[in-house]
């Protein structure tokens, strides 16, 4: 599972493509679908091999992490320092 450890995702050091990756991650877990492989393909519509080496590399910088979620394996990142739901926020509350 994600790690508190894991690097902090600064969007600017991402390139388009994995920024795309990282956002169709982020809307799949809202929208309450499996972040698979292919929910990702399909969202981002990226070419296979263009996609592969993307989710290779994120995963190798540790920004994304691979689980099993009990019905197979999903992309997640590797720091969640945000909520996937709007309404539950995560973090420290402001005073």
């Amino acid at each position: 599972m994600a790690s508190k450890d894991a690097p902090h995702v600064d969007m600017q050091s991402l390139n388009d493509t994995s920024a795309d990756i990282y956002e169709a991650i982020a809307t799949l877990e809202y929208a309450g679908r499996r972040p698979t492989r292919g929910e990702i393909a399909a969202t981002t519509a990226l070419p296979e091999p263009v996609l592969d080496d993307s989710l290779a590399e994120m995963t190798s910088r540790g920004l994304l992490v691979m689980s099993d979620d009990g019905a197979g394996e999903v992309y997640l990142p590797a720091r969640r320092s945000w909520s996937a739901a709007p309404d539950k926020a995560t973090g420290q509350k402001l005073s």
